[in-house]
């Protein structure tokens, strides 16, 4: 075998990964995980809009929401974001 067949086994075995990751992200509902639902804010019940505008930059690589009207963090499953004090 040559040069190029390893390297695209080792490309198809990185996109498998990220597959896995994805899938299993989505099933346990962590950071890796893709949420198609709408999600509300668990203090005041404010239904978040369908386009996101992130504002951190936490929020613009993983996802989230900041509540238009109590201005909580959501992660992007809906789940308040608690900070270390």
């Amino acid at each position: 075998m040559g040069a190029y067949t390893y390297f695209a086994v080792a490309i198809l075995v990185g996109l498998a990964m990220g597959l896995v990751l994805v899938i299993h992200g989505t099933i346990v509902k962590n950071r890796w995980g893709i949420n198609l639902r709408r999600v509300e804010c668990p203090n005041c019940g404010t239904v978040m809009g369908r386009v996101r505008v992130p504002t951190s930059g936490e929020q613009a690589m993983w996802g989230g929401y900041t509540c238009p009207t109590c201005k909580s963090e959501l992660d992007k499953w809906g789940r308040r974001i608690t900070r270390p004090a």
